[in-house]
């Protein structure tokens, strides 16, 4: 059975998704126990991106909200 992980990462397939608002979003990463930044993108749209997403991908991207989570990684629940 494959044990429980704690780190800052998220599943690749997880790393970057849209929403359509900052509460949204952060609701989406903390139910799901998800570390990472939600960001407004310069066209207006919502993105949350993991811990390990590299800084300056989304050039004038602005940092709505920063979310910690203990256990983020845990896909298995």
């Amino acid at each position: 059975m494959k044990s429980k992980s704690s780190n800052n990462e998220w599943d690749i397939n997880r790393c970057s998704k849209p929403f359509s608002s900052t509460k949204d979003a952060t609701e989406y990463m903390e139910t799901r126990k998800f570390a990472g930044t939600v960001l407004e993108l310069e066209d207006g749209s919502i993105q949350a991106v993991c811990p390990t997403y590299p800084e300056g991908f989304y050039p004038g991207a602005k940092v709505l909200a920063q979310v910690d989570a203990e256990n983020c990684c845990d896909i298995s629940k």
